[in-house]
């Protein structure tokens, strides 16, 4: 059964304020930053959407440093313009100002670092004593126990008026959940900002979780690396949940140490909804394969881009082989008899040589890194060039599998020695645009399958491996990319 919670957009900067009369129908309260703009007296001229005022002082993350007097002064001044005034439960919440600002527009807020479960449990007692719209706690921090500890204590708590998450890299999935464990509302951003803020943007929650409408979920699934804020596959795994009716969410684990991971959110027994499997991306194939029960298996490479909870542990799998197969037989049938370079020997290209060689395909491994290179082409018995010396004319098939390329004129090797009838498969794909290497592809009008491609075929056996049926159609994902 579906409900419905309110996306609360904050307006940081007085540029976003001409974008007031243009948001998405689906925003249903905005947070006016008031310590941060320089004139909001005309700010309702261009909205009715709800406004929150908030003043937020320098203790709790905000630029406000005025007197207490003066803060109350503009608080209540608020109140009479404003639908709703947040009180920072530390101090506003003084008789003057209870009894000037009426309760159902007090929203009474602690941003702060992390406590333990009792410390919050009592802060929030505390404040919920004092008639208000809603309650809302934002720790601040990197820790992955912390978001836990977080998302645990929302979970047990039957109070529909309170809001908690957490703010940080580590943590940002935080955001994402609480709703679907109660929260009635998500905070998001217009424009991404330098400085600890929630991380999502409207429109990532609109489209990449299907909010503002949630459902009880049963299961937990997501992507675990260094960077996937800005993956893909959220929107495409949650769009397939969505229109399948399963009780799943999909969400991005930022980590830059595994094995905390690991330990705080694989195996926490404090997850308030149990993670189920993940897909596992750079720069982690390795730890995910090292923490698997197929860990002792023969298999040279030990790479793994997936995994999987079982009863005896977490199993994994690896969709790198698949994506780029898939990809061939849809450009030509005979690929198998061709040259083929693989450039890269981390994770992806080593599963792919490997998958080759085992369907009796030699192909030649590409590096920049010597050593590494021939350490493991001899691992796989396979020709090594190194990168300096590559010659992509003497190849039919290149297939990059690096993350060089994916910032504007950088190319991950001499790309005008390609032939016009060479077949490119690039596994990078741009935030902003095409790679280099695709936009070359494309003006000499060489065959090639992008980083957009692959990651779809792969995201679709993923969800297969995940769930056990079948990914249906969804709608073309058009938004800017990032590599995985």
């Amino acid at each position: 059964m579906q409900r419905k919670v309110q996306i609360v957009t904050s307006i940081t900067h007085d540029d976003q304020i001409c974008e007031l009369s243009y948001l998405p129908n689906e925003i249903g309260l905005i947070e006016v930053r008031a310590d941060l703009l320089s004139d909001i007296s005309k700010i309702k001229d261009h909205t009715n959407i709800p406004i929150i005022y908030a003043l937020r002082s320098k203790e709790e993350g905000g630029l406000f440093e005025g007197t207490i007097s003066e803060r109350y002064r503009l608080l209540k001044e608020a109140s009479i313009v404003f639908d709703y005034v947040e009180l920072e439960g530390d101090r506003d919440l003084a008789p003057e100002v209870l009894d000037f600002i009426p309760k159902n527009k007090r929203r009474i807020v602690w941003y702060g670092s992390p406590e333990n479960h009792f410390a919050l449990i009592t802060r929030i007692q505390k404040y919920t004593k004092v008639p208000a719209s809603r309650y809302k706690i934002v720790v601040t921090t990197d820790n992955h126990s912390d978001g836990v500890t977080l998302m645990s204590l929302l979970n047990a708590i039957s109070n529909t008026s309170i809001v908690v998450y957490a703010i940080g890299l580590t943590a940002e999935w935080t955001q994402v959940l609480s709703p679907f464990l109660g929260a009635p509302e998500v905070q998001s951003t217009l424009a991404k900002e330098k400085k600890p803020a929630p991380h999502f943007l409207t429109r990532q929650l609109i489209e990449d979780y299907g909010l503002p409408y949630v459902y009880p979920i049963k299961q937990l699934f997501g992507i675990v690396g260094n960077p996937v804020l800005e993956s893909i596959s959220p929107k495409q795994h949650n769009q397939g949940y969505r229109t399948l009716g399963l009780p799943y969410l999909y969400l991005p684990f930022h980590t830059n140490n595994f094995s905390s991971f690991t330990d705080r959110i694989m195996q926490s027994p404090l997850m308030p909804v149990p993670l189920s499997g993940l897909t596992v991306v750079s720069p982690f194939k390795a730890n995910g394969y090292a923490v698997s029960i197929d860990n002792k298996a023969v298999d040279k490479v030990k790479i793994c881009n997936g995994l999987i909870r079982k009863e005896q542990g977490w199993k994994s799998f690896s969709t790198d082989p698949y994506g780029v197969i898939q990809s061939l037989n849809q450009v030509t049938d005979d690929w198998s008899h061709k040259k083929i370079a693989i450039i890269g020997c981390g994770g992806t290209g080593r599963t792919i040589a490997s998958t080759l060689k085992r369907m009796n395909i030699r192909a030649t491994l590409v590096n920049r890194t010597i050593e590494k290179g021939r350490k493991v082409a001899a691992s796989l018995k396979l020709s090594f060039i190194a990168l300096q010396a590559f010659d992509a004319s003497l190849f039919d098939i290149i297939i990059h599998a690096t993350p060089l390329g994916k910032n504007q004129n950088e190319s991950p090797f001499d790309i005008t020695q390609l032939n016009n009838d060479s077949i490119v498969i690039d596994h990078v794909y741009s935030l902003e645009e095409d790679t280099e290497l695709v936009q070359y592809c494309q003006l000499c009008d060489i065959e090639f399958v992008d980083g957009k491609e692959i990651a779809r075929l792969q995201i679709s056996q993923q969800f297969k491996f995940m769930t056990g049926i079948e990914m249906p159609k969804v709608k073309k994902v058009t938004q800017n990319l990032k590599i995985n």
